[in-house]
């Protein structure tokens, strides 16, 4: 069963691209860290700290924005996955990216990475930005309950909000956006 998602999850995500953002919008990147060797294909969620300013414990995926050092967005992803959760880059085969997103709250041109864990992994939290992790199976996400709200934009433009509840956490806002077009992509 987990190999077969692997090739699904291959198929869904496309080859990491330049994704030029908007003028004036700052580029960042999340990973998305996938266990091959756990049973379902679990997901690596984290919860940002309360005292942050932004996004305060809500859940979402190591990542944050692009640096001027950072080779590319691929780069960003992994460098913020080794600052906040301790991985290291090499510990990541980088499968491909989903399509790039604009993050209202932040105002950040969001890329999303996949990547696969090439061996054990224990979890080490930063201690600031991480308030806690947990993996979600992917099956759990495809069963998952799924709501969708209408919210008013800017300059009365409107926006759908996903919601999944899975594993006894709710996820919503960007992240639940970015596990919609995932989700919708594996079919």
């Amino acid at each position: 069963m987990t190999a077969e998602l692997i090739d699904r999850l291959r198929r869904a995500v496309g080859e990491p691209a330049p994704d030029l953002p908007p003028p004036g919008k700052r580029q960042a990147a999340v990973l998305m860290l996938f266990d091959p060797a756990a049973e379902g294909l679990p997901l690596l969620f984290v919860q940002r700290a309360d005292h942050l300013r932004l996004h305060p414990g809500q859940i979402g995926f190591p990542g944050g924005s692009r640096e001027p050092g950072d080779a590319d967005l691929t780069a960003t992803a992994l460098r913020e996955a080794a600052e906040e959760v301790g991985l290291s880059p090499d510990d990541v085969e980088v499968v491909g990216s989903l399509p790039s997103r604009l993050t209202r709250r932040s105002d950040l041109w969001l890329t999303p990475v996949a990547g696969l864990l090439r061996g054990p992994f224990r979890v080490r939290g930063d201690g600031y930005e991480v308030a806690d992790w947990f993996w979600l199976p992917l099956a759990t996400l495809v069963a998952a309950p799924h709501r969708v709200e209408t919210w008013a934009g800017d300059a009365g433009a409107e926006r759908l909000i996903h919601y999944y509840e899975a594993g006894g956490q709710t996820i919503w806002g960007v992240t639940g956006g970015i596990i919609h077009d995932l989700l919708d992509r594996l079919g």
